[in-house]
């Protein structure tokens, strides 16, 4: 009985070699800087985050400083200027693209200027996002490619969630 039970832990070592010299893993690294099987995944320029959660927690939710929202209405390919007005402590906003079709924004100080097709912030069809602010006196906004549909995304104006 003690061979068979020699030759049983024998073959689970062997085995265990084999497949542990066969799979490929990724280094990880503790806080300590020390090459670890478990602990945070450390890539260069990247936010630290865990094995069961690979996605990072925002610092803060995002809270909107104003209740109206800014509607920058009827887009189409032509770029159009919209005034806003931002609370002074805003360090975020937040976008709601409704549209079909791709929009480009861009903060300015004039309405003069202008978005093209080469500046500006892109945000695709159907998307929200959370960015920071440039404190703008007016937004240039412009679809790219003509919407199917009324194209009126909107915009708040907060602190967070970015």
């Amino acid at each position: 009985m003690t061979h068979l039970r020699a030759a049983a832990l024998l073959f689970v070592a062997v085995f265990g070699a084999l497949v542990a010299s066969v799979a490929v893993g990724r280094q990880y690294r503790n806080s300590e800087g020390n090459t670890v099987s478990q602990g945070v995944v450390i890539e260069s320029g990247d936010a630290a985050v865990s094995m069961t959660n690979p996605l990072p927690a925002m610092s803060m939710p995002f809270r909107r400083l104003h209740s109206a929202p800014i509607r920058l209405r009827t887009l189409g390919p032509t770029p159009k200027s919209f005034p806003i007005s931002r609370p002074p402590e805003a360090t975020t906003y937040r976008i709601i693209i409704p549209c079909d079709v791709d929009v480009r924004l861009l903060g300015t100080m004039s309405a003069g200027e202008a978005v093209t097709e080469d500046t500006g912030v892109l945000y695709l069809a159907r998307t929200e996002a959370t960015m920071g602010t440039t404190k703008p006196n007016f937004i240039s906004a412009m679809t790219v490619g003509t919407p199917t549909a009324d194209c009126t995304p909107e915009m708040h104006y907060g602190m967070g969630g970015g």
